[in-house]
């Protein structure tokens, strides 16, 4: 056993035994497992958000796409920050709303707003097909940093194997007390290891961060610059707004608001989040000096660019910290993502059909869910195909779905009927499934178009369409129930 294996064995060994013992004690109950009895203080909260946000990318992919993309790269950080602004307003709201009607999943809220059960199962196969291939994309994460991080010593599988056993074990018996405590370790690792090799590689390597940049836009200027198509200055801004409307939308992201402890702590989040984003510049960086110090890596190679940066500049127990920190980062949206998945189905599918299922029973038949969950994922991420691919590509445009239906809701007089949100949710969805199946997109369909409205990204033509949906059909249905109510008062 080599000491990179020592190293990662004895971070996993301290977040397990922090994980459960942060579980002992607790009520045995859905709002105990699930949301961590609504007690989440500030601190746990950021962490537990930033843990949905900053993953095993942002050591691999991320790294690997500022080294192809450059500046374009910087969209992520952009729209979190942007995003944030929204959370501030948004998230409170939900949070007090979930706290007053003791709801536990997304589903829960649309359904309590829209006075819609048919519109809460919905939103939990949504949410459910939503985040499933985000859970399998990050355990095939752990175990390509593992297997790398161990020199080979570890494949990819068996470390999938083994980080399906941890946060599965972890997850059934703390429930989000775990999660939220590995997420604190994760996230301190994963920042000050970004951080450091962010600032170390440039001046190591090139004299400096603008030295850096200087031979970067020698070498390969073309990642400095916006092209004239494609990804260009109209894409980057128009991602921009798509993802930061969608921040806050994700089922496990209303999981982390309604088990917050006070509108405060949602807020302070909000605030300090933009300032956290900037480890991603930190990623950018290593991305830029693997330019220049690795040149011409293709494909997936690129990916490890950071590993292949640390390998030839550092011994391997340092190797082991990155190999811990990409461990972590991918457990804890797992974590998060399966409470989510099994909270959701219990309580939108099978409690309506079992209504009087006890506390405890309805947190165990939850636990089950998150185990099945769990064996698909582990599945997928060994058997990976292109449906998987269609999937993780429309995860995005799917949740981003909800958000007129989740505004909308918000408001003090909401003049949205249940049949409008159905309606304009359905279309988008529908829209989204058939662009990413057949390839058509504005520039397919209107190939003579000006270039700027050709890249803007698509979601918002589909986001768009989903609210005319919403709204009209919600002004017609509005009418109809009017007209409904006023014939049955005359014939009374």
């Amino acid at each position: 056993m080599n000491i990179s294996i020592t190293i990662m064995i004895a971070f996993v060994i301290v977040c397990m035994y922090w994980a459960i013992k942060a579980g002992r004690g607790k009520n045995g109950n859905m709002e105990e497992w699930a949301l961590g009895g609504r007690g989440m203080g500030a601190i746990i909260t950021f962490f537990l958000l930033a843990g949905e946000f900053f993953t095993a990318f942002s050591l691999t992919g991320l790294v690997g796409l500022a080294y192809n993309s450059g500046i374009a790269t910087l969209y992520i950080m952009t729209y979190i920050s942007i995003g944030c602004v929204l959370g501030y307003f948004l998230l409170p709201k939900i949070r007090r709303y979930g706290k007053e009607h003791h709801l536990i999943s997304q589903g829960d809220f649309f359904e309590k707003k829209y006075t819609s059960p048919f519109l809460g199962k919905l939103i939990t196969i949504v949410g459910v097909v939503a985040i499933m291939p985000m859970i399998v994309m990050a355990l095939k994460g752990l175990g390509l940093i593992v297997s790398v991080a161990s020199f080979g010593a570890i494949s990819s599988t068996t470390a999938i194997w083994i980080g399906s056993m941890i946060v599965v074990i972890y997850t059934l018996i703390s429930g989000l007390h775990g999660s939220s405590r590995v997420a604190l370790i994760k996230d301190v690792l994963t920042f000050g290891v970004l951080l450091f090799l962010g600032l170390y590689f440039p001046f190591h390597y090139h004299n400096g961060i603008g030295s850096m940049i200087k031979e970067v836009s020698e070498v390969k200027p073309q990642v400095l610059f916006f092209p004239d198509a494609g990804l260009s200055l109209v894409w980057f801004i128009s991602s921009i707004v798509l993802m930061a409307l969608g921040v806050y939308i994700w089922p496990h992201t209303f999981l982390s608001a309604f088990a917050a402890k006070s509108d405060k702590a949602l807020r302070k989040n909000s605030i300090l989040m933009p300032l956290y984003s900037l480890m991603q510049l930190f990623s950018c960086f290593v991305g830029f000096a693997a330019i220049l110090t690795i040149p011409n890596l293709s494909g997936a190679e690129s990916d490890l660019a950071l590993i292949k940066l640390v390998f030839q500049t550092f011994d391997p127990w340092f190797v082991g910290l990155i190999g811990a920190a990409g461990l972590l980062a991918s457990l804890v949206p797992c974590s998060v993502m399966l409470i989510t998945i099994g909270s959701m189905i219990t309580s939108n599918i099978y409690i309506p059909l079992k209504p009087n299922t006890s506390a405890r029973k309805q947190m165990n038949i939850a636990r089950s869910f998150a185990i099945v969950a769990a064996i698909i994922s582990l599945y997928l991420s060994l058997h990976s195909s292109g449906a998987l691919v269609l999937l993780q590509l429309l995860s995005y445009n799917f949740i981003i779905q909800l958000f007129p239906s989740l505004i909308f809701s918000l408001m003090k007089k909401n003049f949205v009927t249940k049949q409008g949100a159905i309606s304009g949710i359905v279309i988008g969805l529908s829209i989204a499934l058939f662009s990413a199946a057949t390839g058509t997109t504005v520039a397919t369909l209107f190939p003579n178009l000006p270039s700027f409205i050709l890249d803007i990204n698509n979601g918002i033509y589909m986001l768009i369409i989903n609210a005319i949906v919403t709204v009209i059909v919600s002004l017609v249905t509005q009418k109809s129930t009017a007209e409904s109510k006023s014939l049955k008062s005359e014939a009374i």
